[in-house]
């Protein structure tokens, strides 16, 4: 059996030493996109954590590619489909939280009124929302982070001197990712206003027992 020996040593936030038998090299980067400098060149890998959805790009230092611009951006087309998929659940299933929280405080508030027994079961409840609020806002993160990256790595593109057609595709495709990092956004900053509305609503029924 062979030895492996592999070292990751943190530098700062987003950065990392790889030490290996192969050699030594750096990341930098975090869940959305990582990059790798290394003696064979960059390595490129941008994903969505926990879909299985990723895509890596190889470029030694003699600037050899192995994907073309356009095939780069009809793998990107393919992601953000896949990723706005993905984002576009994420609203149901806040909604679905916040109907159980205002269920569970209906029965708090009904039959003969606030109790302490009544109390303990409502913080469960409100345990329980806080952990779906955090799942969504964790899932919206993820998604946000791709959608950053994919941006960066877009701009990042290069093309031939008869390109035009590709610079438009891409030039839309980056307008398109923008206005979904927006939509996140906007999703983050609902996300932590029903999260402090629950908070706020159960410190209220806490002063009725």
């Amino acid at each position: 059996m062979g030895f492996r020996f592999q070292k990751r040593i943190k530098i700062a936030p987003g950065v990392r030493l790889n030490v290996s038998k192969s050699g030594v090299s750096t990341s930098l980067g975090g869940r959305g996109a990582t990059v790798n400098l290394s003696k064979k060149g960059v390595r490129t890998t941008v994903g969505i954590p926990g879909s299985g959805l990723s895509w890596s790009k190889q470029t030694s230092w003699a600037s050899t590619s192995r994907m073309t611009a356009a095939e780069e951006l009809q793998k990107i087309t393919v992601m953000l489909e896949k990723s706005e998929a993905k984002f576009n659940k994420i609203s149901p299933q806040v909604n679905k939280v916040s109907a159980s929280w205002n269920k569970a405080v209906e029965s708090f508030q009904g039959g003969r009124g606030p109790s302490a027994a009544k109390l303990q079961t409502l913080m469960k409840r409100f345990d329980t929302a806080c952990a779906g609020y955090d799942k969504a806002e964790d899932a919206a993160l993820e998604v946000q982070e791709f959608w950053e990256a994919a941006i960066l790595r877009l701009n990042g593109l290069s093309f031939g001197v008869f390109s035009g057609k590709v610079k438009s595709v891409r030039h839309d495709l980056v307008a398109l990712t923008q206005g979904h990092v927006v939509k996140s956004g906007q999703m983050l900053t609902a996300i932590d206003r029903l999260r402090s509305e629950v908070q706020d609503e159960l410190d209220a029924e806490e002063e009725k027992v």
